[in-house]
């Protein structure tokens, strides 16, 4: 055999080794995605909540009990703000109270990031957030049988002045009976903006509503709520709650007589069933006899 040919017979067999070891270690490495996402509550806390899920054979699963790192970042200077641990749908969520300290740049933006380590086979990841400091409050009031919320929103600068805010739509909700139900935009420009509350929402027996102002995936901003309650809401006095419905206490006739009708075959069958059974050993006792 030629010196060229063993050359080639190595080279060939090198190549395959290394083909099979980058198979391994991706094996043996699966991706982690982390997502992060922040919300300024009513009561100026901030929220940070983080979904992780891990790549596998079936595809992206939530990852469970992983430990979640959150730092504050501006400047090329990091510090901690604390750690959380992700639930069986790889959920995880940090509080911070009002008045937690942020590291901001020149232009006060806050960057905070959330970082996975790794887990097992699972590699590291990380993702992050940045928003600059917004002061939002809301006025609900009465005249003339007109009910209107004037929005206030400012900018919190690099030295703490407040900087009115610029042509930013928020959105306005009432909380429903399962979820929050959008009644409509304001648009707010030098730091005011106006809306005109609908007439024709319901509220509870007493007409009370739960109010939410929010500024939502702003890329400045991050998310900001504000929440008020206030009695604008069309009460229900007189309001007769039909008998026979999906949302009352007494069920459609139609779904009561196929619940009946499906329970009845189930235990029809369960009861042959047991007859046959019964039949099958009263004839075996008859051949064991004969």
């Amino acid at each position: 055999m030629s010196y060229k040919s063993i050359l080639s017979r190595q080279s060939l067999i090198l190549f395959l080794c290394s083909i099979m070891a980058s198979f391994q270690l991706v094996a043996q490495n699966n991706a982690s995605t982390l997502e992060l996402k922040e919300l300024k509550t009513s009561d100026e806390s901030r929220i940070f909540n983080v979904k992780l899920t891990g790549e596998s054979e079936e595809g992206a699963m939530p990852v469970f009990e992983a430990k979640i790192d959150f730092f504050t970042c501006a400047d090329g200077k990091s510090e901690s703000l604390g750690t959380a641990t992700t639930n069986r749908n790889g959920q995880a969520t940090l509080k911070l109270v009002k008045g937690t300290w942020f590291l901001k740049d020149k232009e006060g933006i806050t960057e905070v990031k959330a970082t996975f380590t790794g887990l097992g086979k699972l590699s590291s990841s990380q993702a992050s957030v940045k928003f600059k400091e917004l002061n939002l409050q809301i006025a609900l009031s009465e005249k003339d049988s007109l009910n209107t919320i004037q929005i206030l929103a400012s900018v919190i600068g690099p030295k703490g002045e407040n900087i009115p805010l610029k042509e930013t739509n928020f959105n306005l909700y009432v909380q429903g009976l399962f979820t929050k139900l959008k009644i409509g935009e304001c648009f707010v420009d030098g730091g005011a903006g106006t809306f005109e509350f609908p007439k024709n929402i319901p509220g509870d027996a007493n007409g009370n509503l739960k109010v939410f102002v929010r500024l939502e995936e702003n890329e400045v901003y991050g998310e900001v709520e504000k929440t008020d309650n206030v009695k604008w809401g069309n009460h229900r006095s007189g309001f007769v709650e039909p008998t026979r419905s999906l949302w009352s206490s007494g069920a459609p006739i139609w779904m009561i007589t196929t619940l009946i009708i499906l329970l009845t075959g189930v235990w029809s069958h369960y009861l042959y069933a047991i007859i046959q059974l019964i039949k099958i050993r009263k004839e075996g006792k008859k051949i064991d006899k004969n």
